[in-house]
């Protein structure tokens, strides 16, 4: 686990270093009560942090769950995910829970530069072209919600003629990291304007000191080869409890 990666994974956990030395392996931080891509929480993220399993609970959770695991032996991951469903069932309506992977990548690397990208930043006359057909009071509604993903430079897209048809922004950015998020139409795949986007938002990444994170489920084969392709690499493997919201 690189330096830097580390300094945000514990952050972004809310991993008391002292008290993880002395054995602590729940910790609770209102991290896991943001809302992340303004679509879902995080409640709960269960990973090993050097060679120990480890649980980053939202605090209105924390006394029950260390209730909860007390005595608890855990061998596997499909006891961890058995172990969250019936914890949650009595806490949590519709929630999920799944294998997710936590990748980054090093800034000094050749794949970025060497790819011929045709992205370009988002900006408010593509933003409203894109609205579709609603009125201007619906348009600015939703402008005002989104606009300083788009004014901070944050978001870049692929065009065919006026239409996105590829999209990546930072979604969030904690303790130094920002999460990527991808989306391509559908018709639109495996023509390489994912890993387009994705480029140009870890470029903005690196030029404002930030550290790219991408942030993925497990069962996303297609989205995982993606950011392998650009050099990322796994750094954690996670199980997670969240809600959409």
């Amino acid at each position: 686990m690189s330096f830097r990666f580390q300094d945000y994974f514990y952050e972004y956990l809310g991993i008391d270093q002292k008290e993880l030395n002395k054995g602590k392996r729940i910790f609770n931080t209102d991290q896991r009560n943001k809302p992340l891509n303004g679509q879902f929480v995080q409640y709960l993220i269960s990973t090993h942090v050097e060679g120990s399993l480890i649980f980053s609970v939202a605090p209105q959770y924390f006394d029950d769950l260390f209730e909860f695991l007390q005595g608890q032996v855990i061998n596997n991951v499909d006891e961890v995910i058995n172990i969250f469903r019936k914890f949650f069932s009595n806490k949590i309506e519709s929630f999920n829970v799944r294998k997710m992977y936590r990748l980054t990548l090093s800034k000094d690397n050749d794949i970025l530069d060497s790819l011929n990208s045709c992205a370009v930043r988002l900006t408010k006359e593509i933003f409203m072209d894109n609205l579709g057909h609603i009125d201007n009071a619906q348009k600015m509604e939703i402008w005002e919600r989104k606009k300083h993903e788009v004014l901070e430079g944050r978001k870049f897209v692929v065009l065919e003629g006026n239409k996105i048809t590829s999209a990546c922004k930072i979604s969030d950015i904690d303790f130094g990291g920002g999460n990527i998020a991808v989306w391509t139409e559908s018709d639109c795949r495996n023509k390489g304007l994912g890993k387009q986007v994705v480029a140009e938002a870890v470029k903005w990444c690196f030029s404002n000191n930030i550290l790219p994170i991408y942030w993925v489920d497990s069962e996303n084969i297609a989205s995982i080869s993606l950011a392998k392709s650009l050099g990322f690499k796994i750094k954690s493997e996670e199980i997670v409890v969240s809600k959409t919201i």
